[in-house]
């Protein structure tokens, strides 16, 4: 494998809490660093040296390198190689990772470990670096699995405060993480220490899908260079259930949302298969959360009905088709900053094959306008980027949700405004789900939907019909047959928890 052959598209951002505490690990870095890096970059003597010390740092670079080869040997790790993109503050760097890398990565190069493609701050593409055979030969001789390369827990901060690079232009997709002191904004420790729980719990939980023989979903995405469909791989490793609570815009009134966590990333169907400890799940979600919240703001009950279904204005789609783009095209609205970008942002949502893909900014606008029709008390608000408001909102209903079971030790996995549990717990989850919104908003009802039912739900059921007239069975909870690769890593799991 050369340079040429790393395909910048199949790689993973450089992780600057990745992390082991096993032997083998150390010894893996230990062979490397004497043999080849101690006479160049010595621990001692004169000259300026970062403050955590070079083995350190290369021992952080060489676990990035395993961590993506376990995953896919042909994937690479995303470097930046100015000076600046390290100048992270001790809250979301604690490691001091440094500038020092940079050198670290070239004598890597340079010692036949691994190979390189450069990247350039015009381009905005940054180098990527992946294992070549040599070291790849040394990762097979220290044999360490996904359970030994994660994040050390505790290290990580959990509480961030972004912004845009810059706050004018909309279009760039990279944040900024901002320093902040805890006495910025009272709740700030509690909700960290909500959020480490938390992460305890996932920490300690096996989440997984029994379908699946490897430990991870493929999903298929359009790449207009190469125009055509290609895959990535969502992974569902210990590494990759990592929670954070992110506030957006510099502001702690904006955002809050629960970031992280692999079945975040991954479609309904697939998620409608995860089993948690090896229990099948059950998930619920608010029926148009934030539709219902701007009239909560107002302090309206919402009307009841689909909030999405208007008279059937494209004729080129049916109307399920159309409901869906509506659904779709509202919640960009409720997002924008205005009606150009809501049309545009849902324009370039579509898949490649969408019939929406090509409308016209006048068709989306008619579509647009009767979901104002059919909702005038809240037209005012849309594409007036009230959603990070809302997200703020969704943000503290979640945090009940997921404290609620934390403290009840029941593992809980969120998607913004749905929620997944074992289960033997639907039926708590959806009193909890209720309670959570009337808390926030003043006694607000929000229908709740879920597709099939839980063993508890039907034990309740049963309770309740005290003269036995129905018949409820447990066909219809969930259960899927376990692939070999599953109970493998279930078993693996196990073996970790008890060492």
């Amino acid at each position: 494998m050369t340079k040429q052959t790393i395909d910048r598209e199949n790689s993973q951002p450089f992780d600057f809490h990745c992390w082991s505490n096993e032997s083998r690990a150390n010894a893996l870095v230990d062979k490397i660093w004497l043999q080849h890096f101690e006479h160049k970059f010595p621990q001692t003597g004169r000259g300026k040296r970062p403050e955590t010390p070079y083995r350190i740092q290369l021992k952080v670079v060489l676990l990035n390198l395993y961590n993506a080869w376990l995953r896919d040997p042909e994937m690479s790790i995303g470097v930046a190689k100015s000076q600046s993109a390290y100048g992270l503050n001790e809250r979301y760097n604690p490691r001091h990772i440094s500038s020092a890398i940079i050198k670290l990565i070239d004598h890597l190069e340079e010692t036949g470990f691994i190979d390189k493609r450069t990247g350039s701050q015009v381009s905005q593409r940054r180098t990527r670096i992946r294992a070549n055979k040599k070291l790849t030969g040394l990762f097979k001789e220290y044999r360490l699995s996904f359970f030994d390369l994660t994040q050390e827990y505790g290290i990580e901060e959990t509480v961030i405060l972004s912004k845009r690079e810059t706050e004018q232009d909309t279009k760039t997709k990279k944040s900024l993480r901002i320093d902040y002191v805890d006495t910025d904004f009272e709740p700030i420790v509690k909700i960290r220490d909500s959020v480490r729980e938390y992460n305890a719990l996932l920490w300690r939980t096996f989440i997984d899908i029994p379908t699946l023989d490897k430990p991870f979903v493929p999903q298929p995405y359009w790449s207009k260079k190469e125009e055509k469909y290609k895959e990535r791989r969502v992974w569902l490793t210990q590494n990759n259930k990592f929670v954070k609570r992110i506030f957006y815009r510099a502001d702690w009134s904006l955002g809050g949302r629960f970031h992280g966590g692999w079945w975040q990333n991954i479609k309904e169907d697939w998620r409608k298969q995860i089993y948690i400890n090896n229990e099948s799940t059950i998930e619920q979600d608010y029926s148009g959360l934030h539709i219902n919240l701007l009239y909560g703001l107002e302090q309206i009950q919402p009307p009841s009905g689909d909030h999405y279904e208007i008279d059937h204005i494209l004729s080129n789609v049916t109307p399920e088709q159309q409901r869906k783009a509506v659904k779709g095209l509202a919640l960009m609205a409720i997002n924008a900053e205005n009606t150009s970008k809501a049309l545009s942002a849902f324009r370039q949502k579509q898949d490649y094959d969408s019939p929406f893909r090509k409308l016209t900014h006048k068709k989306l606008q008619m579509l647009l306008d009767a979901f104002k029709e059919k909702h005038p008390m809240i037209a005012d608000m849309l594409c007036s980027d009230a959603g990070v408001k809302l997200m703020n909102i969704d943000g503290k209903i979640t945090a009940k949700v997921i404290d609620h079971f934390t403290k009840k030790n029941v593992p809980i996995l969120t998607i913004h405004d749905s929620y997944i549990t074992p289960q033997n717990y639907s039926g708590e989850l959806n009193k909890v789900m209720n309670e959570s919104v009337a808390e926030e908003l003043n006694g607000m009802i929000i229908k709740i939907d879920q597709e099939g039912i839980g063993t508890d739900q039907i034990q309740a059921f049963k309770n309740m019909d005290r003269s036995n007239s129905l018949d409820y069975k447990y066909d219809n909870v969930p259960s899927y047959k376990l692939s070999d690769g599953y109970k493998e890593r279930l078993k693996r799991h196990t073996e970790w928890l008890n060492i």
